[in-house]
């Protein structure tokens, strides 16, 4: 146990500075969703996940920026080092609130599955995921979930310096 927490201190010190202050944003976000998760009813905090909309939304085709993308590895690499507390909702929700301080376009989106048991008995699934212009970033899974719901946060876009 020291030994991993000793290797994943010295990968932290040899990243660079923007990846670090991305992960200790993370660490941030992600405590506060887990917080608001476990702690409140949805109808408190939903209001801060951008303008819902029925179904999945397709945000306007822009290039894919960048930092939405470091944003997502920097969730992923938190979750993944601390043994995967995390839900899909609460990793989207950290990815959405980094994306809005960036002014980045954002769709959270949350949807569900049915299956069914050993006994035949209808089992539901839910599942979170974000998508930017480009397409799903986080949370990206196989099955077919269904959306039911959106919470978008547009933003003009942003002239690219020549």
């Amino acid at each position: 146990m020291e030994l991993t927490m000793l290797k994943t201190l010295r990968r932290f010190v040899r990243l660079p500075w923007h990846r670090k202050a991305l992960l200790l944003e993370s660490s941030l976000w992600l405590a506060l969703a887990w917080v608001l998760v476990r702690g409140l009813p949805f109808r408190f905090w939903s209001r801060w996940l951008g303008h819902q909309a029925a179904g999945e939304v397709e945000l306007d085709a822009v290039d894919r920026d960048s930092r939405a993308l470091e944003i997502c590895w920097s969730i992923r690499a938190l979750n993944s080092r601390m043994g995967e507390p995390f839900t899909c909702l609460m990793l989207a929700m950290a990815a959405q609130w980094m994306m809005h301080r960036r002014r980045i376009s954002s769709c959270l989106v949350l949807g569900t599955l049915t299956e069914q048991d050993a006994q035949r008995r209808p089992t539901f699934k839910a599942h979170a995921w974000v998508r930017d212009a480009g397409g799903v970033i986080l949370g990206h899974q196989d099955e077919p979930y269904v959306a039911l719901s959106s919470f978008v946060r547009c933003y003009p876009v942003r002239e690219r310096a020549a």
